[in-house]
């Protein structure tokens, strides 16, 4: 049997449903799942579900008895659907992680600063440095600036090579 899917249908919802265990959701790669209530504090169960629409592939809208309009996105629902999709997920950020913190090293280095110098320039601390350099923690944007501005780089130099 030869089969095709759908590219990225992984993101494509086909269809929703109010069960009393959740939101019942299908994907056009055929994985299916539930969305528990627990994961959707502003509708405790089925009683609190007046409307489902899925305007498009990649949402979902839940029209609640208190009239409220929640707007799942795609990614939310393939976490409950998908036991394989969280830990692709972490991959990709992790692999982030490391390219960002290696761009902050190489570009430390090339500028002849020590660790303590750079975090000091920045106002961040060392160990701070350290870790996002080794790619164990993701940067807030506020301290992405103050890498950038210490480096004298503008932000986005940080994230990719101006090459």
């Amino acid at each position: 049997m030869i089969q095709t899917l759908v590219k990225h249908a992984d993101r494509m919802m086909t269809s929703a449903s109010a069960t009393e265990a959740g939101i019942e959701m299908a994907f056009a790669d055929g994985q299916n799942g539930v969305i528990p209530f627990a994961a959707l504090p502003e509708a405790s169960g089925l009683a609190d579900i007046r409307g489902i629409e899925l305007p498009n592939p990649y949402e979902l809208i839940l029209r609640t008895a208190r009239g409220e309009r929640l707007e799942l996105p795609w990614d939310f629902a393939r976490h409950y659907c998908d036991a394989s999709y969280r830990p692709r997920v972490e991959a990709v950020a992790a692999s982030g992680r490391r390219a960002v913190g290696e761009r902050v090293r190489s570009l430390r280095a090339a500028a002849r600063l020590t660790q303590a110098e750079l975090a000091a320039a920045a106002a961040i601390g060392r160990v701070t440095l350290a870790r996002i350099e080794s790619g164990e923690q993701s940067p807030r944007f506020e301290t992405l600036a103050a890498l950038a501005q210490a480096l004298r780089l503008p932000a986005a130099g940080l994230l990719a090579d101006a090459d």
